[in-house]
């Protein structure tokens, strides 16, 4: 058995938790090693040592004061305060950095020598843009148009044929 596994058993071996195959090799070992068996002493020392300390309980008293610390705090915690850390929060830095971004583009924009020449660029972008919805929204009625019309027409044709039963057909006459 390693040095390295036996650092890994020795605080279960000096407590007696051991399967006494494991116990009987730790032994072994501690007999053959000086290094671990100095080691072992020392934690037995410092087992002995924790053992030894008193139990304290704390006083009624004090765990009503330890209780009451959150309250307080949150008693004394000002609307500023409360509105500092919403607006802190870690979560919120993509919108910080988005803000930032918008506004150096926005500064460019207005107060750039150039500015002129930038904001017509952009107002000719976006009456482009503009045009070109008009036009997919116009095309998109049309189709609307086109299916309604399709729709009457296979109606009809199943009417004729008689596919869709008595009350059917009077229902689309």
């Amino acid at each position: 058995m390693t040095c390295e596994r036996i650092e890994e058993l020795l605080s279960a071996y000096l407590e007696g938790e051991l399967a006494p195959a494991e116990r009987a090799e730790v032994e072994g070992h501690l007999a053959a090693c000086p290094a671990c068996a100095e080691f072992a002493g020392l934690m037995r020392e410092a087992l002995a040592a924790a053992a030894s300390f008193p139990e304290v309980e704390p006083s009624p008293a004090l765990v009503a004061r330890l209780y009451e610390i959150p309250d307080r705090a949150r008693a004394r915690k000002s609307p500023a305060r409360t509105v500092l850390e919403w607006l802190t929060r870690p979560s919120l830095q993509p919108v910080y950095a988005a803000a930032t971004a918008f506004l150096v583009i926005l500064t460019f924009v207005l107060f750039h020598p150039e500015g002129r020449d930038v904001r017509k660029k952009l107002d000719i972008g976006l009456h482009r843009g503009v045009g070109a919805v008009e036009k997919l929204w116009a095309d998109a009625g049309t189709i609307k148009g086109q299916i309604g019309a399709f729709t009457g027409d296979v109606i009809k044709s199943f009417n004729t044929l008689g596919l869709l039963g008595d009350k059917k057909a009077e229902e689309t006459k």
